[in-house]
């Protein structure tokens, strides 16, 4: 289990927020982490998919940002912390 207090080195959590959109007539839920010190970031946003489901889209900034997919938020949050453990790593 993902949680803010375990972030990998030298990130922080920006922003978690979840808000209604009317037009939709439903939640979504958007993350942000922050790599200090650098401009690295990881997003977490919800996505409707070509079979029109709600997924959550893990991206980084940069190059080929794409991390994948998941279908709730957790597993969202578990892509996300495997790369930035990767990233703080490297450093």
């Amino acid at each position: 289990m993902t949680s803010e207090e375990n972030l990998p080195a030298d990130w922080v959590l920006e922003t978690e927020q979840t808000a209604h959109n009317e037009f939709m007539g439903r939640n979504y839920t958007t993350v942000l982490y922050r790599q200090e010190h650098t401009r690295s970031a990881v997003y977490i946003n919800e996505v409707i998919d070509g079979r029109n489901v709600w997924e959550y889209n893990v991206h980084h900034s940069g190059r080929d940002g794409d991390l994948g997919t998941a279908a709730d938020l957790e597993t969202a949050k578990q892509i996300a912390f495997a790369f930035m453990n990767d990233s703080s790593a490297s450093v």
